[in-house]
């Protein structure tokens, strides 16, 4: 069987060459050279983006998880916050309790039972959303001495409605962390998954740059191998005359 430029002329890929001239053969196997380097150039480019995407995807999962991180983070700090007010709170009214359940101190009484601090105390515990009971159980001047009053029961319900609310906070604290820090290691698993795909890529890339001088060389040698066929043709045909 002969060959071209170590061809077996039985047929390249399928190809039967053995009826084809010289140049005609020559030209057959460059362009299928030159198709079969444009389709694994064309699948490496598809594998440079698809990977290129998952990358993308990656970072994009890990600015997200950063960014809820950094909310969740700054909610913490505003919860801590309101655990520490309503803390101070509850320590003051229980200090300012009644012993009696049915009996009446000042909402300040732990404090020296000043007016304004009484006053101001009620008013806290309204902001804090406390259920604050009416009729003969509201708390009130009830010795006309300008300091706002309530029975010792109506003040454990404010410290237990306290509790309540500083557990729930605590517990939302807690889970936030939690969040926190299962973003904290998925970030480095991401990270380290994202380091690994770089290096493939960057050896992918090297691959289709490899690809891409082949692509154009067989290009360049089937436009020269035509070019010179036509000059011989030419040249033939100039003789001829």
């Amino acid at each position: 069987m002969s060959s071209v430029s170590g061809v077996a002329m039985g047929g390249v890929s399928g190809m039967d060459l053995s009826s084809m001239d010289l140049e005609t053969a020559l030209m057959a196997v460059q362009q299928q050279r030159s198709q079969l380097l444009e389709s694994s150039l064309r699948q490496q480019l598809d594998s440079v983006n698809a990977r290129n995407a998952e990358m993308a995807g990656m970072n994009e999962s890990m600015n997200a998880m950063a960014a809820q991180n950094t909310q969740l983070e700054s909610a913490n700090v505003d919860m801590q916050g309101q655990i520490s007010q309503l803390k101070d709170l509850q320590g003051r009214l229980s200090a300012s309790k009644c012993p009696d359940s049915e009996g009446w101190y000042g909402l300040s009484w732990g404090q020296g039972d000043d007016k304004a601090l009484s006053h101001a105390t009620l008013a806290q515990i309204k902001d804090a959303g406390l259920a604050v009971p009416t009729g003969a159980d509201a708390p009130r001047d009830v010795d006309g001495n300008g300091t706002m009053d309530a029975k010792g029961r109506v003040v454990q319900g404010f410290v237990d409605q306290l509790a309540a609310k500083i557990s729930a906070l605590e517990a939302k604290t807690a889970e936030n962390g939690k969040t926190i820090d299962a973003n904290k290691l998925a970030i480095a698993d991401t990270k380290t998954a994202l380091d690994s795909l770089g290096n493939t890529q960057q050896m992918e890339m090297l691959r289709l740059q490899s690809l891409t001088g082949k692509n154009n060389e067989a290009y360049d040698v089937m436009t020269n191998f035509m070019k010179k066929m036509q000059e011989s043709r030419s040249s033939i045909i100039g003789n001829m005359r």
